[in-house]
């Protein structure tokens, strides 16, 4: 564990990543990640959050008080920190925060909750001329009466479909929502033309947050619906289609489940807990070549996902495919995997088969 972050929790989501893959970065880099923000050092601010955590006036409203002399970092600085993105590059930074609220017409709360929601983009608590081309628009929204959790919603949504905010025209349309202006006409942040009528009152972040609160309290009709709509709501994210497979497997619905699963896979391929619990429904349904392959391209697509190598070792040496199963339980004990230790013992067995069943011929 870090013992300058201490114990991280993550308020909100991190979109594309499972419980699973987070805990498994944070692992390779000695973070320790806490599910209790009670028990949290440091409080990462996941996007999923902004609309419903950055009040006006720049303020987190978290539902609870956070632990007295808790570090707030943002979604970009744990992303960085687990080594999914690259450091920041070098950049022209001459504002101090004083000089962007004083430019902008933000004031310095405004500006630091736009900051550990990556909306501004501060390196030692400096700023780039790009950050206060953004300061200056969002001060213009707010005057305009528009919020700044909504504000800031969409700045993170422009990012996610390769724009930003600093090159949009953005305005609050007459039902409230953050749109761009193109061609004179209303558009959604993915530039998507719009009709001016009014958006849902639910967001897919928040129907998310719901489904996952009534999947930890046991109730899983419930979940399956909130999952259901967020993944209407946010046709992107393969971790929502993920958790509703999950969720339909502990109905005892496995066709749906897989169709779920293949539906996340579609969204990112490369999303290995997909491809995994694929296997393990195969496998459970007797389909062992399905299986296997399942689990072959689990591990292509994440290399160090030790659990889909040990569930194919497994399985080939049930149906007695001792060569093939001998490279996965040699792969696995060269790691320093808890597994590894059994990974020896279970290479030993196989290769007796090998050497027993060349001697019969």
């Amino acid at each position: 564990m870090s013992p300058e972050w201490g114990k991280v929790y993550i308020h909100g989501r991190l979109r594309g990543l499972t419980q699973r893959r987070i805990a498994q970065l944070a692992d390779a880099v000695r973070l320790s990640v806490t599910r209790r923000a009670t028990n949290a050092t440091t409080l990462v601010l996941g996007h999923s959050s902004a609309a419903r955590t950055l009040s006006d006036s720049g303020e987190l409203v978290l539902g609870r008080q956070p632990p007295l002399g808790v570090l707030f970092e943002s979604e970009l600085w744990l992303r960085r920190t687990l080594g999914i993105l690259a450091p920041a590059s070098e950049a022209e930074l001459p504002h101090s925060g004083e000089d962007l609220a004083r430019l902008s017409g933000l004031t310095l709360t405004q500006t630091r909750g736009l900051a550990l929601y990556d909306i501004l983009k501060p390196v030692d608590e400096r700023y780039s001329y790009s950050d206060l081309v953004v300061a200056r628009l969002i001060a213009r929204l707010l005057s305009a009466g528009a919020r700044l959790g909504k504000i800031a919603a969409a700045a993170i949504a422009l990012e996610e479909h390769g724009a930003s905010l600093s090159s949009a025209r953005l305005s609050e349309a007459p039902w409230g929502e953050i749109v761009q202006e193109i061609g004179g006409q209303a558009a959604a942040l993915d530039g998507q033309m719009l009709l001016p009528l009014p958006s849902d009152d639910i967001t897919a972040d928040e129907a998310f947050a719901r489904a996952e609160a009534n999947e930890a309290n046991g109730d899983m009709p419930g979940a399956q619906r909130w999952y259901e709509l967020a993944s209407r709501l946010d046709p992107d994210d393969p971790v929502i289609p993920f958790n509703l497979g999950n969720v339909l497997d502990a109905l005892g619905h496995p066709k749906e489940a897989a169709i779920a699963y293949r539906l996340a896979i579609a969204r990112n391929p490369a999303l290995a807990d997909a491809w995994f619990n694929l296997g393990v429904l195969a496998e459970q349904q007797g389909r062992v070549d399905e299986a296997l392959a399942n689990y072959r391209q689990a591990a292509l697509v994440e290399p160090e996902y030790i659990d889909a190598r040990y569930n194919a070792a497994l399985l080939l040496m049930r149906v007695h495919r001792f060569e093939a199963a001998l490279p996965l339980w040699d792969t696995i004990a060269a790691t320093p995997a808890a597994e590894a230790p059994e990974a020896r013992r279970l290479a030993q067995l196989c290769r007796l088969e090998v050497k027993r069943a060349a001697a019969q011929f």
